[in-house]
């Protein structure tokens, strides 16, 4: 009798308005936050019957971490694309570790071509005829958080590759003469863009990212979660599905240096906010947020995928609540979109009151 009472207490704690009168301040704020998280969860739960159990869900094809950076990191030590399932197209091997590049706390991959030599120094996979299947229906994202280091003078090369449903797409980064990061997409005409100034960010890190759109032939190019290229459709050419990051370009001529923290392929639906890639934006992908918030390696909650997990991506997930993937099936039924609207605003009023706790750490 005792114990159920005592849950009964629990459960009313958690669905009351108001903090109870011994919390002041910081904490009642922070009690606030954790009651809405834990709303919202539930009414995730609740959802369970609103959606059809059936509709697709994104899912990883392969990635690739270089690793944290620790006392006791050396170049040997820095994790290999090998271990992860990239096959190197170089019989020497196609980079080497680097530790802690621009103290940043995690470690890189360098690939380096200064030789006009074939085969070019890259890292490949190929999707299996199921992921291709899943890929033409549903779309793919490549993307890489990584920095362009030197060209040799020799025009663009190093960046990432996709071959897919009979075309070509290829990145390649070079500088400008006066030290621009310039970044090529190879195309029946010239696309060339550019990313960043010799001295706002050139030799920094960024997020490179390519996102094929389902049904079409179109690759959209972004940097630090801003697209940049919304149009580009490569260049016809009969070749298995493969992705590879290195040396993109297919002449031996052009040479250069590049630095990959992490890559990552993806099959999608993509739905905005689904952290999880269950297909859904719901309140379990807000706990996944919440509980990355900060976070530099597997970053789980980066929804934009600008190599941080912060209130822009909370905004992307509050942006797509309640929504599926473009290709998902599954519609909310009456009751549960109004479930989700009511959602929405407990999320926006949360925001308002506990900033401090959620968006600092």
């Amino acid at each position: 009798m005792h114990r159920r009472n005592r849950r009964s207490s629990s459960l009313a704690n958690r669905l009351r308005r108001e903090p109870p009168a011994a919390l002041r301040g910081k904490a009642a704020v922070a009690w606030r936050a954790r009651r809405i998280a834990w709303r919202i969860a539930l009414l995730s739960v609740a959802w369970g019957g609103c959606w059809d159990a059936t509709a697709p869900a994104a899912y990883l094809w392969i990635d690739y971490h270089a690793g944290p950076t620790t006392a006791t990191s050396t170049p040997a030590s820095v994790w290999t694309p090998e271990m992860w399932g990239w096959v190197s197209l170089s019989t020497a091997g196609a980079g080497a570790g680097v530790v802690n590049p621009l103290n940043t706390g995690q470690n890189a991959w360098r690939v380096t071509d200064s030789a006009a030599t074939i085969p070019n120094p890259a890292y490949v996979t190929e999707l299996t005829a199921r992921a291709a299947a899943d890929a033409v229906t549903h779309g793919w994202r490549f993307a890489t958080t990584a920095r362009y280091v030197t060209d040799y003078g020799t025009g663009p090369n190093l960046g990432l590759s996709a071959y897919f449903g009979g075309r070509a797409y290829h990145l390649m980064f070079d500088f400008s003469p006066s030290g621009d990061l310039l970044a090529a997409l190879h195309d029946e005409t010239p696309r060339t863009h550019h990313v960043a100034g010799a001295t706002s960010g050139a030799g920094a890190f960024h997020r490179f990212e390519l996102q094929y759109e389902p049904g079409t032939a179109i690759v959209t190019f972004s940097v630090d979660g801003r697209t940049v290229d919304s149009q580009w459709n490569g260049v016809p050419l009969a070749h298995a599905n493969t992705f590879q990051w290195g040396n993109s370009n297919q002449a031996g001529g052009n040479r250069g240096a590049m630095e990959f923290r992490d890559v990552a392929l993806e099959i999608g639906p993509f739905a905005p906010g689904d952290f999880n890639n269950d297909g859904i934006a719901d309140g379990r992908d807000f706990l996944l947020w919440q509980s990355s918030l900060g976070a530099g390696l597997d970053r789980v909650g980066d929804g934009n995928n600008d190599g941080r997990v912060d209130q822009a991506d909370l905004a992307l997930w509050r942006q797509g609540f309640g929504s599926t993937a473009p290709s998902s099936i599954g519609v909310p039924e009456p009751a549960a979109a109004g479930l989700i609207a009511w959602a929405a605003m407990a999320a926006g009023r949360g925001r308002r009151r506990r900033g401090a706790v959620m968006g600092e750490r």
